[in-house]
Order: C-alpha cells, then structure tokens, then sequence
C-alpha cells in the first residue's frame, strides 16, 4: 500500500491527498483497508471543507458514493446511483456549496408528487449525506410528507395453503422458494442458499445474494448481523436444495411474474413474495409466539419493526392475553360466592 508507512516508534501513518487537502492518519497498528476508510470518513467529516471551483452535486454525489463503497453492500451502492439519476437536472448541476434549505425543499416537494413518503424520505436523507460530506456544518430543517399508514395486505391460511399446491402442481422449480419465504427468508438470503448451508434439515442462513451498480449478481453478508441465524425447515425442502445444488435460480423478474399469475387463476387477493414472510410474522405472532423470537427466526434486527408492521397482530395477542386475565379473575369471583 503507497500511501501507508510503518514508522520508528511501531505505528503506522497513512497519507493521502483529496481535493487539495492532505489528510493524515496513524495507527498503533497495521491497518486493513476498511479501517483506513472507515477512519478516512471520520476525518473528513471534521475537518473544514475547502471550497476550490465549483462542486455540482452529482459530482459530489458520486464521491460520497465512492467513498462509502467497501463500507456499503452492492445493492444500497446501487440504489444511491438510481436516486443521483432520479433527481432533477436542476437539483444535480447546483453547486454542492451554494444549495440552500429552500433549493432541498424545492426538491423535495417535486419528487413528492412521484414519490411515496417513505421513498423521498430515504432521497432526501441521502442528498443531506451527500452535502454533509463536502460541508459537515451543513444543517436543514425540510418538511417531509406526512407518511400514509398502511395496513399491511397478509394473505389468509386458506390462499396460503391453495398457492403452494398450485405453485408446487405447475411451476415445481418455485416452490422451494415460495415454501423458505414463508419461513421467513428474504428473496436474496433464498437466492444465496446452497446445500452447504444445510445441517440436516436446519438451514444456516449467513449470505445474501444481490445486484451491484452494474446488474451483476454478487454475495454478500445478510442484511444485519441478527439477519445471520439458523430455522429447521421441512425435510422435502432441505431434500431439493440438496438435489438441485440450490434454492433458487432464475431471474428476480419471474418471480413476480409466475405469483402474478398463480393468483389470477386461483382468483384470489394479488399479493408479492415479501408478502410470505409478512405472513410467517403475522401467523406467529397471532399464535402466541413471542416476539423475541419471532424476531430471531425472522432475522429482523430490533421488536419496533416487527411492532410496527405487524400491530394488528400484536393486537390480537395482547387481547387473547387479556381475556386469559380476565377468565383468572371470573374463576375468582365464583370462588368467593
């Protein structure tokens, strides 16, 4: 590595210059490439910027965006150039160090009449990022729209049961698929399965498998660290991942298609994929299962966002729980008559 320099005294200084500046670092010890970017984040985020010409913002987007590649996964990458694209023409070619509050909002109430809440939310959250990291005093203050609660579509225990037979009678090959969502997996942890990941009929659930910038299919780790877990799934499924050296292959897009499909000619609610794990989380839940966990089988890293996708279920529990309490009380009173 060039720029890195053990020194007399055991520890290491790493150099390099960035737009003009030059930037130091030292360690006590040899450090890996990620913690170099890592520590190469921290100080530019607190050193004063240096404003040099002019900085459009796609060009300071695409910084930000290499800067953080060996820290983000493939997809998110991938998504924070689709948002660079979706951005206005105007928004893009302003200079980083003349955007004002009043040029985000201006952006802001545009994509919001494409947009849902949640997407703009997630725009605006990355173009702050982007000027935070040319100007870490940069601060603004945006009305977002207000979010729509939904109550989540989770389809019922009779079209659950009806799809997978159809599904399993006539297309087999996404039936193994189908089944793990309904375990709980994400559509790329089953895409990243393979029998090496089975022990028995318990499958170790440690990968994903995703798109980068450039389409192309690459591995990486699961979404979080509490994504990383182990579920016994039915010895029939751990029997095909093992005959087929798979879970899944084929293309994302028909997946959508063939659910599609299978629900137009069981004439029933159309729902997605994801829509299987929502209902592993629900049908739990709604068992009296605890959301502790649920929350470890499912993989989801914290109980609020179980909470707040599935609060009617929870809803039902705390009510099941209730008239428990409330039966414990009625047999006390037949006592003391």
């Amino acid at each position: 590595m060039a720029n890195l320099d053990k020194l007399p005294s055991g520890s290491y200084r790493y150099r390099k210059q960035i737009d003009g500046r030059k930037v130091t670092l030292t360690f006590d010890h040899k450090p890996s490439d990620r913690e170099i970017l890592l520590a190469l984040t921290d100080k530019l985020q607190d050193v004063a910027p240096i404003k040099s010409d002019k900085l459009p913002f796609e060009v300071a987007a695409k910084q930000y965006i290499n800067l953080k590649r060996n820290v983000l996964s493939p997809s998110t990458i991938r998504e924070y150039g689709r948002i660079t694209g979706r951005l206005s023409e105007m928004f893009t070619d302003k200079d980083v160090y003349e955007i004002t509050p009043q040029d985000i909002q201006a952006e802001i109430n545009w994509l919001s009449k494409e947009h849902s809440p949640k997407t703009v939310k997630c725009y605006h959250a990355f173009i702050v990022a982007v000027i935070k990291s040319v100007i870490p005093s940069f601060t603004v203050h945006t009305t977002l729209p207000q979010a729509v609660k939904k109550e989540p579509y989770i389809p019922t225990d009779e079209e659950v049961r009806k799809f997978l037979v159809y599904i399993k009678e006539k297309y087999p090959r996404y039936y193994c698929l189908c089944v793990l969502a309904m375990y709980g997996l994400r559509r790329s942890e089953i895409m990243a399965v393979k029998p090496s990941d089975l022990d028995g009929n318990t499958l170790c659930i440690s990968r994903a498998l995703v798109q980068d910038e450039n389409k192309k299919w690459v591995e990486k780790t699961t979404k979080t660290t509490e994504s990383t877990r182990k579920i016994d799934i039915p010895q029939e499924i751990a029997d095909m991942i093992r005959e087929n050296g798979y879970a899944f292959s084929g293309q994302p897009s028909n997946i959508k298609r063939t659910i599609d499909k299978a629900c137009r000619e069981l004439n029933i609610k159309h729902f997605t994929l994801h829509k299987l794990r929502h209902y592993f989380a629900s049908k739990l839940l709604s068992e009296n299962v605890d959301i502790i966990t649920v929350m470890s089988l499912g993989g989801w890293h914290s109980t609020s966002m179980l909470e707040k996708n599935y609060a009617h279920a929870l809803e039902n529990k705390k009510k099941s729980a209730l008239q428990i309490i409330d039966a414990m009380t009625a047999e006390e009173q037949d006592k003391n008559l």
